[in-house]
């Protein structure tokens, strides 16, 4: 679901959710930002097969919809996030089982109630009468991606010394680190070039507490893998190994530019939220494969300035955000009266509405998010890039002297070394 968490394999943001019930019950999740459901499924490591026993149905159940709820995917999800808005959190299962990966399970609203009545993490409020459920109000969402990074980074642990081989799967992982209690994530990390396992990987716990106990059983008796490995465990901010004063000296530049577009980023948010635009958002749904922002625009453009449009081409929806406050009710109105009452985009009728209130306000926050960090990147990008050549300009008297006396071809090969010259 959404942007690619990401990761975890991440690819930063991208790749697999794979999850397992211990023997006790408890859920253990692997995310790596899962874009497997809504518009962009694709990436999901699970493996279903055609015939799954009862039991392990049930806990595919459980793994798959808890993940939707899950921490690193509702951050993320800004469709399930809007939809939380609309009923006091309450989702339904008619709009769950839209989603590709839990239709692969089942549709079978009485399965999956029955299921999740089996699962004791907590995450989960059921309401089986009308078929819907929601996040537990004791578990409330990370307010930030940033915050959900500070806590997850007291509870991951780095592990390293797997065998560098194709065998080495994230379920394999999964199931050795079965016999040290439930896990919330595991993180298998790639080689750069060839996207091969490099032999290491983020392990989260559920809480700083179980992590650290992880840590003290491997302090005590050196941890093993299958093939007789012997494992290296640090928490995560913690490095196994002493850094060399080159090293740091990169990591301080490295934090320093960190800080820098931080900062850059929080100035552009502060300008971009004084310039909110209240009335100003319209939200389309139903988007037909064919959809694109320029089918979106031409429907629009006849009646308001040129608007932005929120759509990636596959998209199950779609944000017009207009340039004029307290316009959107009016111009929808003329888009639907040119089209006798409907918004046809493509090969679909698509619906259409106004978003207001909370609503309204959760979407501004996350668009001007993303758009300072677009500026401020695009801003460091001009600041280091500005000069995409090695070569200098050069004036006319001193061309003069370098071309008297010289042939066609020598003329046209001392050119050419002269415009890959370097400033000195």
């Amino acid at each position: 679901m959404t942007d690619t968490i990401s990761s975890v394999e991440e690819t930063s943001v991208n790749g697999d959710i794979v999850t397992k019930m211990n023997p006790y019950h408890t859920i253990t999740t692997t995310t790596t930002v899962d874009r497997t459901d809504h518009a962009d499924e694709d990436n999901h490591m699970t493996t279903i097969s055609q015939s799954i026993a009862s039991n392990e149905l049930e806990k595919q159940i459980i793994r798959q919809i808890e993940y939707y709820f899950s921490d690193v995917n509702m951050t993320r999800d800004r469709f399930l996030k809007n939809e939380l808005c609309k009923d006091d959190g309450w989702i339904p299962l008619s709009m769950l089982t839209t989603f590709k990966r839990l239709q692969l399970l089942t549709t079978d609203f009485k399965i999956i109630m029955n299921s999740l009545k089996k699962s004791l993490s907590g995450l989960l409020q059921l309401d089986d009468i009308e078929n819907k459920i929601r996040r537990h109000p004791d578990r409330p969402l990370p307010k930030s991606q940033a915050e959900l990074e500070l806590t997850l980074q007291n509870r991951t642990v780095y592990v390293q010394g797997f065998p560098k081989t194709a065998d080495v799967t994230l379920d394999k992982l999964l199931h050795f680190f079965e016999k040290y209690g439930s896990t919330d994530n595991i993180q298998m990390k790639k080689q750069f070039k060839t996207k091969d396992f490099n032999g290491s990987a983020y392990v989260v716990f559920p809480s700083e507490e179980k992590a650290r106990e992880f840590l003290e059983i491997s302090k005590q008796t050196p941890i093993k893998y299958e093939d007789g490995s012997i494992l290296e465990c640090c928490l995560q901010t913690e490095p196994i190994h002493e850094i060399s004063s080159r090293d740091k000296e990169k990591q301080i530049k490295k934090e320093k530019k960190q800080e820098e577009f931080e900062q850059k980023t929080n100035e552009h948010l502060e300008k971009l939220n004084s310039e909110h635009l209240p009335g100003a958002v319209i939200h389309l749904a139903g988007m037909a494969a064919d959809a694109s922002r320029e089918l979106i625009k031409e429907k629009f453009n006849p009646f308001t300035k040129l608007p932005w449009i929120d759509f990636n081409r596959g998209d199950a929806e779609a944000w017009v955000r207009l340039n004029e406050a307290n316009t959107a009710k009016d111009v929808l109105e003329k888009v639907l009266e040119a089209g006798n009452g409907k918004l046809t985009i493509g090969s679909n009728d698509v619906t259409s509405r106004v978003i207001e209130g909370e609503e309204e306000t959760q979407f501004w926050k996350e668009a001007n998010e993303k758009r300072a960090t677009q500026r401020a990147r695009k801003n460091e990008r001009y600041a280091n890039g500005g000069r995409r050549s090695g070569f200098r300009k050069r004036d006319g008297r001193g061309d003069g002297k370098r071309k008297r006396g010289l042939n066609q071809n020598d003329e046209s090969s001392s050119l050419k070394k002269i415009k890959g010259e370097s400033d000195d």
